[in-house]
C-alpha cells in the first residue's frame, strides 16, 4: 500500500536533514568569550583572558582599545587616575602573555649505567649529586617565595573585588573594575610563575634522585683500574699531601703568633689585627682542606691495595679509617664557626667607610675583604672535600669487609665503635666547660677533681672500716673513741683531698680566701644553722659526752641508742627500731641524759605496795626472789646487790621500793625492763599470798542529826 506525500512536506524534510550537520558543526565550535563589561562584571569574566597567546593576544588588544575609548567618557580627574591604572594593566597583561609561551623544557638525563666504574667516576657522580641537590634546594626556596607572593596577590584581588561590589555606579565602579583587572592579572602572573617553578622543581628533583641512584650504582660496581705504577703514583700523592699538611700547620702556627702580637691602641692597629685574625681562620681552613685531601689520597690508595690484593695492613687501615671519621667530625663541628666569623668579617670590612683613610689603611681594608672572600671559597671546597672523604671512607670499609671476611669484619666494626666512643669521650676533655677567674677548666680538669675526691672517699671508707674492725672486740668506750677517730679522719681526708683537687685545676687559694672573706657575712646569716650543727658535731666528738652506742634521753622524752654522729645531725635508733635524725646543736644547747656515759649498767627503781598486816620479811623475800628470776638482774656484784626498801605508809598500802642493778640490755630497754620486774613481783606476791590492796575509804556518820518525822 502506497502513502502519498505532498511535495511541499517532502521538501521540508529534506531541508531539515541538510540543516542537522551544519548545526552540529556550529555546536562543536563554541563562540569566543565576550569581553568584560565594567558596569556589571559576569562571574566568568576572566575567561576572556584565558587560552594560548595566539588566542588571547588579539583579545587583549581589543580590550585595551575599548578601555581607552571608555576613559574619554570619565571626568578629567578620573581620567588621570584611569590612565595610570591602565598602564599597569597593560604591563601585567603583556607579562602574562609572555608567560603563556610554551617553551621547550630542558630535560637532564644521565648516560646509561656502565658495567664498572672507577674512583674518579664515583667522585664525579658525587659532585654532580651535590650540584643537583643545590639546584633542588634553590628551586624549593623560589617556589616557597612565589607561593607567598601568590597568597598576597590573592588577598589583594579579594580586597579589590569587595571594593568593586561596594562601589556606586558610574566612574567609581568603572575604576574599581579596572583595578580588579589589574589585581587579577597580577594574581595570574604569580600563579603562572609558580606553575613553571614547580615544574622545574619536579624535574630537578627527579634528576637529583637519578644522580643519587647512580652514585649508589657506581659504589656497588667499583672496579680496579690501577696497576703497580698507579699505586706508586698514589703513594707519591700521599707523601706530597703529608708535606702540604706540615706546611699548612706551620702557617697556622705563624698566623697564631702574628694575631697575638698586634697593638690595638689605634684604629689602624685594630684593623691590622682583624686582618691577622682572618688570616688565622684562613690558615685553619687551609689546614683542614689539606688534611681532608691527604685523607682522600690515603683512602684511594688503601682501596686500590685492597682490590689489587697488594698485601694491605687491614688493622692499620681500620685505625686510619677511624682517624678519617674523627677528622670529618671535628671539621663538621668547626666549619660553622669558620663561616660565621668570616661572614661577620666580610660584612664589617665591606661596611667600613674609606673616607679619611690613608693609602696603607685602604690597602689593609682591601686585604681584609680579599682574605675573607678567599676563606669562604676555601670553605666551600672544604665542604665538598669532606663529602668526598665520607664516600671514600664507606667504599674503603666495604672493601675491607670483603677482604677480611664476615667474622673479622664484624669484630673490626665492634672494635672501631668502641674506639670511636672512647675518642669522643676523650675529646670532651679538651673542651673548656667554664672558667674560674682567668683559669679555664676543661673536661680533663673536672674528671681529675672527681677522681681525687672518689679516691679520698674510698681511702676514708677503708680506714674507717679497719678502725671499726679493730674495735669490734674492745670495750664500749674503746669503740666510741675509735668511732670519733674514724669520723675525724674522714673529715681530714676529705678536706685535704678537696684542697688538692682544686689546686690541680689551677685555683688560686689567695683569691679564694678573698672571696671567702667577702662571702663570710652572707654565709654567717644564710648558713648559720648548718655551721652551728657542724661545729656542735665536732664538740660532741671531742668532748665524748655523747658516743656511738650510748643510750640517751632528751628533754622532749626521746630515748634511744646513738647510731651515728654525722656532719649535721646525729642518728638515734629508738627501742621501736625507728631512726630519728636530731640536729647536733640540740645535744649541745639542751639538757641530755646519757644513761650509759661512763658505765653500761644502771639501777632500776620499781615501787609497789602491799596490804596492811602483811609480813615485811615475807614481802622482802618475795621481792628478792622475783628480781632474781628476771634476766636483766645483775647478780654477784659487790656493792650492787638487789635491795628492798620500805618507803612509806600509804593510805591503803604499805609502800616498798625494789632497787635492782640491771645489765646493758635492761638499761637500753627501760620500759620493757620495768614491765618484767612488775610481772615477776605480781607473780611472787600472789604465790606467797600477799595481797596487793586497792584504795579503800571508811564512811562514819556523826550522831545528833535531827530525827525524821
Amino acid at each position: 500500500m502506497k502513502i502519498a506525500m505532498p511535495s511541499r512536506l517532502l521538501a521540508l524534510l529534506l531541508s531539515m536533514l541538510v540543516a542537522v550537520p551544519v548545526s552540529a558543526q556550529q555546536a562543536e565550535q563554541p563562540a569566543p568569550p565576550a569581553p568584560p563589561t565594567f558596569d556589571e562584571l559576569a562571574s566568568d569574566w576572566w575567561t576572556y583572558f584565558e587560552g594560548t597567546r595566539e588566542e588571547v593576544e588579539p583579545r587583549v588588544a581589543t580590550f585595551l582599545q575599548t578601555v581607552r575609548d571608555d576613559i574619554d567618557g570619565l571626568s578629567p580627574a578620573n581620567q588621570e587616575i584611569a590612565l595610570g591604572v591602565l598602564e599597569s594593566v597593560e604591563n601585567n597583561l603583556s607579562a602574562l602573555l609572555n608567560l603563556r609561551v610554551e617553551e621547550e623544557t630542558e630535560v637532564q638525563e644521565l648516560p646509561a649505567a656502565a658495567v664498572g666504574y672507577s674512583i674518579e667516576d664515583l667522585l664525579r657522580f658525587a659532585a654532580m649529586a651535590r650540584d643537583a641537590d643545590a639546584e633542588v634546594a634553590a628551586d624549593r626556596v623560589e617556589v616557597d617565595r612565589e607561593q607567598r607572593v601568590l597568597d598576597g596577590a590573592t588577598r589583594r584581588r579579594d580586597a579589590v573585588f569587595n571594593e568593586y561590589f561596594d562601589a556606586a555606579a558610574g566612574d567609581d565602579r568603572w575604576l574599581a573594575a579596572l583595578r580588579l583587572v589589574q589585581a587579577r592579572a597580577a594574581q595570574a602572573i604569580s600563579a603562572r610563575r609558580l606553575e613553571l617553578l614547580t615544574d622545574r622543581l619536579e624535574r630537578h628533583t627527579e634528576y637529583a634522585n637519578a644522580v643519587a641512584e647512580r652514585v649508589s650504582v657506581a659504589t656497588d660496581r667499583l672496579e680496579a683500574t690501577a696497576d703497580e705504577d698507579d699505586l706508586a703514583e698514589l703513594q707519591e700523592r700521599v707523601e706530597a699531601g703529608a708535606r702540604r699538611v706540615e706546611a699548612a700547620d706551620a702557617r697556622v702556627s705563624a698566623a697564631q703568633l702574628a694575631a697575638s702580637e698586634l697593638d690595638e691602641d689605634t684604629p689602624e692597629g685594630r684593623s691590622q689585627q682583624r686582618l691577622e685574625q682572618q688570616r688565622l681562620v684562613d690558615a685553619e681552613v687551609d689546614l683542614a682542606l689539606a688534611q681532608v685531601t691527604l685523607a682522600q689520597d690515603e683512602a684511594h690508595l688503601a682501596w686500590s691495595q685492597l682490590v689489587l690484593d697488594a698485601d694491605p695492613d687491614t688493622a692499620a687501615l681500620r685505625d686510619r679509617s677511624l682517624e678519617w671519621s674523627e677528622l670529618i667530625r671535628s671539621i663538621v663541628q668547626r666549619a660553622p664557626d669558620w663561616e660565621r666569623e668570616t661572614q661577620e668579617e666580610l660584612i664589617a670590612a665591606q661596611g667600613m667607610s674609606r673616607e679619611g683613610l690613608d693609602r696603607a689603611a685602604q690597602r689593609v681594608l682591601d686585604q681584609r675583604v680579599g682574605t675573607a672572600q678567599e676563606t669562604l671559597a676555601q670553605a666551600r671546597q672544604l665542604q665538598a672535600a669532606v663529602a668526598d672523604l665520607e664516600l671514600l671512607s664507606v667504599v674503603v670499609d666495604l672493601a675491607a669487609s670483603e677482604y677480611e671476611g664476615a667474622f673479622r669484619s664484624w669484630l673490626a666494626d665492634v672494635t672501631r665503635a668502641l674506639k670511636s666512643g672512647y675518642a669522643r669521650i676523650a675529646a670532651l676533655g679538651d673542651v673548656t666547660w667554664f672558667s674560674i677567674g682567668e683559669t679555664p677548666v676543661n673536661g680533663d680538669d673536672v674528671l681529675r677533681v672527681f677522681l681525687i675526691l672518689i679516691f679520698a672517699a674510698l681511702l676514708s671508707r677503708g680506714i674507717r672500716v679497719a678502725i671499726r674492725r679493730f674495735g669490734d672486740d674492745g670495750s664500749a668506750g674503746t669503740q666510741a673513741s675509735l668511732y670519733t677517730v674514724g669520723r675525724l679522719t674522714h673529715y681530714l681526708i676529705i678536706t685535704i683531698a678537696l684542697f688538692i683537687a682544686l689546686s690541680s685545676i689551677g685555683l688560686d687559694f689567695g683569691s679564694l680566701a678573698l672571696v671567702a672573706g667577702a662571702l663570710s657575712v652572707g654565709i654567717g646569716f644564710g648558713l648559720q644553722s648548718i655551721v652551728n650543727n657542724f661545729v656542735s658535731g665536732l664538740i660532741i666528738l671531742f668532748e665524748h659526752s655523747l658516743r656511738v652506742g650510748d643510750y640517751i634521753e632528751l628533754d622532749n622524752g626521746l630515748t634511744g641508742t646513738v647510731k651515728a654522729i654525722n656532719v649535721r645531725s646525729t642518728l638515734i635508733n629508738t627501742n621501736d627500731n625507728i631512726d630519728i635524725v636530731v640536729p647536733n646543736s640540740e645535744f649541745v644547747s639542751t639538757r641530755l641524759t646519757n644513761w650509759t656515759l661512763n658505765e653500761r649498767t644502771r639501777r632500776v627503781r620499781v615501787p609497789f605496795g602491799v596490804a596492811y598486816g602483811s609480813d615485811k620479811e615475807l614481802v622482802r623475800k618475795a621481792a628478792l626472789e622475783a628480781a632474781e628470776e628476771v634476766p636483766y638482774t645483775m647478780a654477784n656484784r659487790r656493792g650492787r646487790e638487789t635491795d628492798v626498801w620500805l618507803t612509806e605508809f600509804g593510805d591503803s598500802s604499805i609502800n616498798f621500793l625494789l632497787l635492782v642493778w640491771v645489765n646493758r640490755q635492761g638499761a637500753r630497754r627501760p620500759t620493757r625492763c620495768r614491765s618484767a620486774y612488775l610481772w615477776a613481783l605480781e607473780t611472787k606476791l600472789a604465790e606467797y599470798g600477799i595481797e596487793i590492796p586497792f584504795p579503800q575509804r571508811d564512811l562514819h556518820l556523826k550522831s545528833g542529826w535531827p530525827k525524821s518525822r
